[in-house]
């Protein structure tokens, strides 16, 4: 099948273990296919609300953990967006290929 990316923005740690971690925001492309699984990621929403996270950033914004298909081993990755909108998009994606 012919199946189109759809554009997401990750939300990523800088990995260091110090107090105060780094955030930052990355365009990723993500195969919809791959996703098996979309849950709600309250603990980056708190992180937004107390300004941890980027500062272009509205305080409302929704995150969302992905957990992605790779093989016999999962990735998971953090996104903005409530789950609602992430699996609107990715269905969406699903549904125009089908038309074509």
């Amino acid at each position: 099948t012919n199946t189109m990316l759809i554009k997401l923005t990750e939300v990523r740690s800088s990995g260091t273990c110090t107090t105060k971690q780094d955030y930052t925001l990355n365009e990723i492309f993500v195969n919809p296919d791959h996703v098996i699984m979309i849950r709600e990621e309250a603990r980056m929403k708190r992180l937004n609300e107390q300004g941890a996270l980027d500062k272009y950033l509205s305080p409302i914004h929704e995150f969302s953990k992905l957990t992605i298909n790779r093989g016999n081993t999962g990735t998971e990755i953090i996104v903005v967006g409530d789950p609602k909108t992430i699996e609107t998009m990715l269905n969406k994606n699903i549904k125009q290929i089908l038309k074509g």
